[in-house]
């Protein structure tokens, strides 16, 4: 993985660096006559291709080195159809200012999925573009449209204290918007068929949502210090709630054995690795705590005998 993060560093971080400095100049008080320089395009151009290439790479890397039983999960992923669905994706989410956002979205989460395989079989993904932009719609497009148009009412009238506290009220309700989102983004993302298997999160939405509205206030009351353990007790949440239909008799279940203030403290001490090295450790840290996880979580068949 090192190639792959110094390559990162050299074609994103950079030219990202200098991405922000044009979009400072734009947004300035005094904006240049001639719009954006032909600099932030091409800034703007190596970042989305560095971006891209980093995902494709890093997805391929992980996800032909997951072995179960022995046999490693092998991934076929063609270059050029990826390519295809970046350039088409990218174009079409600006035509239709941001509407196909979802089924680009769809198209990539897919292409990664149907190009990997386990034992011959291959995997599938079964969610759909149209309920992923019902649920964006539902959960980021009308709650911040709402509270754009009710802070751009505050900030046009006089701001006095009462208004304050009332623009945290609604600055709350956006981040606290933010945690249905992130279930049902990533609920719909867990939709995978495996031979006749349909493997989804049994899971129900209040109790799912309370989880994770928990730990992320926890994660922000500590100033992140609690962010690993709050990874931890999602992880463990909702692979434990990752079951598939029941098929000739046969469901497939996951689960994760852990320690948890154990694994808490080997991740704390792979983050502090890498900001002391000032990120070459990274490659490592990642490699330890993803292999830690993969190695603690498992599968299992429950037998059910057919009426």
């Amino acid at each position: 993985m090192l190639p792959l993060w110094i390559a990162f560093f050299f074609f994103f971080m950079i030219p990202y660096y200098f991405l922000v400095g044009e979009l400072n100049e734009l947004t300035a008080t005094e904006v240049p006559a001639d719009g954006p320089s032909k600099l932030f395009f091409l800034y703007l151009a190596i970042v989305l291709f560095a971006a891209f290439s980093f995902v494709f790479l890093m997805t391929q890397l992980v996800v032909q080195n997951i072995e179960y039983n022995g046999e490693k999960v092998h991934c076929d992923y063609d270059p050029v159809r990826y390519i295809g669905i970046i350039v088409t994706g990218l174009l079409l989410s600006i035509v239709t200012l941001g509407v196909y956002v979802p089924w680009f979205i769809k198209n990539m989460h897919s292409f990664f999925i149907r190009g990997a395989s386990y034992n011959t079989h291959k995997f599938a993904f079964k969610g759909a573009g149209g309920k992923l932009f019902l649920i964006m719609t539902l959960t980021i497009f009308i709650p911040f449209l709402l509270v754009g148009i009710v802070l751009f009412s505050i900030l046009e009238s006089t701001v006095d204290i009462h208004s304050q506290n009332f623009l945290l009220i609604y600055q709350l309700i956006v981040m606290f918007s933010l945690v249905p989102n992130i279930y049902l983004i990533l609920k719909w993302m867990a939709d995978i068929r495996y031979k006749d298997f349909l493997i989804r999160w049994d899971t129900g939405f209040f109790a799912a949502t309370g989880k994770i509205a928990i730990e992320l206030v926890f994660a922000v009351i500590t100033f992140g210090i609690y962010f690993p353990l709050a990874y931890i007790r999602l992880y463990h949440y909702f692979i434990g709630h990752t079951k598939s239909n029941i098929v000739n008799g046969q469901q497939l279940s996951m689960g994760y054995d852990s320690d948890q203030i154990s694994d808490f403290l080997y991740m704390w001490g792979q983050i502090l690795m890498t900001v002391v090295t000032v990120g070459i450790y990274y490659p490592w840290a990642f490699s330890r705590i993803a292999g830690r996880v993969f190695s603690r979580t498992y599968l299992e068949r429950g037998h059910y005998q057919l009426s």
